[in-house]
């Protein structure tokens, strides 16, 4: 078969896939005990299972959040609206937290718990990269405390928390009933990386966000301090700054140096 054919071949195979309108059916040889529209539609119900089995694998808390028959509906219906855009179906389902939200604008929190599941999908098989030794900052001396900012790992994500989203994964991956969903009394922001071979994930309070937002915008360590500086004396801010860092190097955040 000609690469010209047989890309004919396919298209038509997947316009069949896709409800779109298709010859595939006149190139399939007729006989045998099943008939020609029967294996289509073999083909037709396996690519949607497929499809299934993979948002059912990705989102495993929302699925077990929304029970089989909500969430088959949902991921059904995702299906037909974004078929893959990628060969690899490791891509397939960025927009599901989305489509979730619209589907259930009263429920937030389920989309808030797609959301970690996604993020934490792909920090599981985001890029590498070697955590910074806390020793590497033992030979900066003032001036460099001066400009010294800080590279974070690849895998890093951070988002906003509106509910109780973390609380209810957390039940879920116990196997132990979920709390109802509520509003957090306080902002919150979800943070998300992989550290080795296992993906984290821990909320932060407004003071921890906002340094670290400081240092992934381009700060400096010496700005961050002084940002803290406006609200606490001197001496505080420099502790407190002091013990974010060491959390982020405890947590293996921090990649490597960079002047800010």
């Amino acid at each position: 078969m000609s690469a010209p054919a047989l890309v004919t071949l396919q298209t038509a195979f997947h316009d069949h896939l896709l409800d779109r309108p298709s010859t595939i059916a006149d190139e399939v040889a007729a006989g045998g005990r099943i008939d020609v529209a029967h294996r289509l539609h073999i083909y037709h119900h396996a690519y949607r299972a497929r499809l299934l089995d993979n948002l059912r694998d990705a989102f495993e808390k929302t699925w077990a959040y929304l029970g089989d028959d909500s969430f088959d509906d949902a991921a059904l219906a995702f299906i037909e609206a974004h078929p893959p855009q990628h060969r690899n179906l490791r891509w397939h389902g960025a927009d599901f937290p989305n489509d979730l939200a619209a589907r259930y604008p009263q429920d937030p929190d389920i989309a808030e718990l797609a959301m970690i599941d996604w993020q934490l999908r792909r920090a599981f098989d985001g890029p590498d990269a070697e955590p910074l030794a806390p020793a590497a900052l033992a030979g900066l001396d003032a001036v460099q405390w001066e400009t010294v900012g800080f590279r974070f790992v690849p895998t890093l994500f951070l988002a906003p928390l509106r509910f109780n989203s973390v609380g209810i994964w957390h039940a879920l991956d116990q196997d132990q009933p979920p709390p109802p969903a509520a509003p957090l009394p306080d902002a919150a922001w979800l943070l998300i990386w992989r550290k080795a071979w296992q993906p984290h994930f821990r909320t932060l309070d407004r003071v921890e966000h906002a340094a670290l937002s400081q240092v992934l915008a381009g700060a400096s360590f010496a700005q961050v301090c002084a940002s803290l500086g406006q609200r606490l004396s001197d001496q505080d801010a420099t502790a407190q700054a002091a013990r974010h860092l060491a959390t982020w190097l405890q947590d293996g955040l921090i990649a490597g140096l960079a002047t800010a």
